[in-house]
This record gives structure tokens, C-alpha cells and sequence, in this order.
């Protein structure tokens, strides 16, 4: 037990400890050198260290990913057709196309404000405020596009189009399972 501590000084209400003087020699820092040891691993190092598979590039690309939703906005509104009439402007078809397009536009154009950004060079702040304002343009557009629907679209049929919506917004889940 350390000779300073609390219980080895018999502490009692009116027994008062003293303050510790702090010396300089206490805020030196000990890794005060270790910025010379860090180098910077080969590409060889690296497949070593994580294995080659990991470092291969993932075989999912944004285009891949719009593409994929657009494709299960489809499929959603083929199996709601066959729950009525066919294609032909049935209110569940129109409406599960509508909740499609709710996920598929705001991610598009997420996806154009960061295809923009690549070509910039800037800090890292910069960078993070750009990734959440496009995140908060994915937010304004989903909102507008839900209100344009319900305001526009007198035949609209909820199920369809919150249900398709989710099922489009998954596919992201989707596309990491063939990362």
C-alpha cells in the first residue's frame, strides 16, 4: 500500500491531506520519440499482415448500388401487380414505384454531390461537413418526395409504398454481403 494513501494514514474527519505538488518532470510525455518509430507498411507487408483478400477492391460501386435498388423497386412493383390488376397504373404498382423513388432519387443524388467531391482536396472538417450536408439533402429530398406523393397522388396506398421504400433502403445490407 502506498505510504501516501487514504487508509495508511489513518484518515479521520479532521485530518487533512496534503496537496501533491506536481513537477515538471510528471507532464513529460513518453512517447515523446515514438513519431521517428512509425513507418509506413509495403503493399506486400500488407498482404502479409491482412491477407490478399482484403485488400482487394470491393465489387460494389455506387453504380452497382443504384442499380441494384432500382432493380428491387421493380421486382416490389411487379409482385404488388399481381395483388390487383396488371401494370397498367394500379394504385398499389403506383404506389410501390413512388417508394422506390423515395430511396433510389435521394441516393442518387447523394451520390452525385459525392462524386463532386472526390476531385476536391481540402481538410478533414471540410470533408465531414460535406458528407453531412449531403446526407441532410438525402433527408430534405426523401421528405419532399414523400409529401409531393401524398399530396398529389390521391389513389395511394400505404402498404406499398412504405414497404417498398424500406425493402430499397436495405439493399445497401444487400451489397455488403457481396463486399
Amino acid at each position: 500500500m502506498p505510504k501516501d494513501s487514504v487508509k495508511s494514514r489513518g484518515f479521520s474527519g479532521e485530518d487533512v491531506q496534503a496537496p501533491r505538488v506536481v513537477k515538471k518532470d510528471d507532464w513529460d510525455n513518453d512517447l515523446a520519440g515514438a513519431e521517428d518509430s512509425v513507418k509506413s507498411l509495403t503493399k506486400a507487408e500488407m498482404e502479409a499482415l491482412l491477407g490478399g483478400a482484403l485488400l482487394k477492391p470491393s465489387l460494389v460501386t455506387v453504380k452497382r448500388l443504384l442499380m441494384l435498388q432500382g432493380m428491387v423497386m421493380m421486382v416490389s412493383a411487379a409482385a404488388w401487380s399481381a395483388t390487383g390488376k396488371s401494370l397498367n397504373l394500379d394504385p398499389a404498382v403506383v404506389s410501390a414505384i413512388f417508394g422506390g423513388l423515395a430511396a433510389l432519387v435521394p441516393s442518387a443524388l447523394f451520390a452525385i454531390r459525392a462524386r463532386f467531391l472526390v476531385g476536391r482536396s481540402g481538410a478533414i472538417g471540410s470533408t465531414v461537413f460535406a458528407l453531412v450536408t449531403g446526407e441532410l439533402l438525402k433527408i430534405i429530398a426523401t421528405v419532399a418526395i414523400f409529401v409531393l406523393v401524398i399530396v398529389f397522388y390521391p389513389n395511394l396506398e400505404w402498404l406499398p409504398l412504405l414497404l417498398t421504400y424500406v425493402i430499397t433502403l436495405k439493399c445497401y445490407l444487400l451489397a455488403l454481403l457481396f463486399k
